[in-house]
């Protein structure tokens, strides 16, 4: 199952007159970060940036001015999507904004069902409680040093971590799959973006389904 998390930074929160500036993906197939990502910054047209959201984002007018316009590039990410579930917090926003893009360039705008949106499941789960990113972040004890500002690429690591813990735990995050006969291989993803490979025989994996016989309760 293929699923993208999904963030993207704006000119402002006006979904008509407003444009997307900057989009980042990141690619899980099977619920585990492949490492493939979608990042691009884009020029709001004439749309100038409001004061509140650069000092959110921290785009400018000027920096992004070297930038394509998201509907001149909008093929680009289409296709990146595809028919993929999408995972985002604020669902509603983020849609909406994608999907007046799709709209003004005359492509079909993306099924709003076929979202998972991150802040609905906090609010179900931690009612009353603060529940955007860097609440939940702080919540479940992952480091927000890396975000000076809102960015779409570094945001979306932060809600990969979040939408794992708010699934269970990080072991949502591991992957088992056999690599041989001989050998099985755990692929997991930690909060420096990198994969941790470990390779197991056979006889380790005996030995560990003997291990949890002798335990109770095990989570194993």
């Amino acid at each position: 199952m293929r699923q993208l998390i999904i963030d993207t930074e704006t000119s402002g929160l006006d979904f008509d007159k407003d444009r997307i500036i900057e989009i980042g993906c990141l690619e899980l197939i099977d619920g585990v970060f492949t490492g493939n990502k979608f990042h691009q910054y884009y020029k709001p047209d004439e749309i100038e940036i409001s004061t509140e959201s650069e000092q959110i984002h921290g785009l400018s007018n000027q920096f992004l001015s070297q930038f394509p316009t998201f509907e001149n590039e909008i093929e680009k990410f289409i296709e990146f999507v595809g028919e993929s579930q999408l995972i985002i917090h604020n669902a509603q926003f983020d849609i909406t904004m994608i999907n007046n893009a799709l709209k003004r360039s005359g492509i079909n705008q993306i099924n709003t069902e076929s979202t998972i949106c991150t802040l609905e499941i906090a609010k179900k789960k931690y009612p009353g409680s603060k529940n955007n990113l860097n609440a939940l972040c702080r919540r479940f004890g992952i480091s927000l040093e890396s975000r000076e500002k809102h960015g779409a690429l570094t945001d979306s690591f932060l809600l990969l971590q979040v939408y794992n813990e708010l699934l269970g735990g990080k072991q949502q995050t591991l992957s088992l799959k056999f690599e041989s006969d001989t050998k099985q291989v755990i692929t997991s993803f930690n909060k420096s973006e990198k994969f941790i490979v470990a390779k197991i025989s056979r006889e380790e994996e005996k030995s560990h389904k003997e291990m949890l016989k002798n335990l109770k309760n095990n989570i194993w």
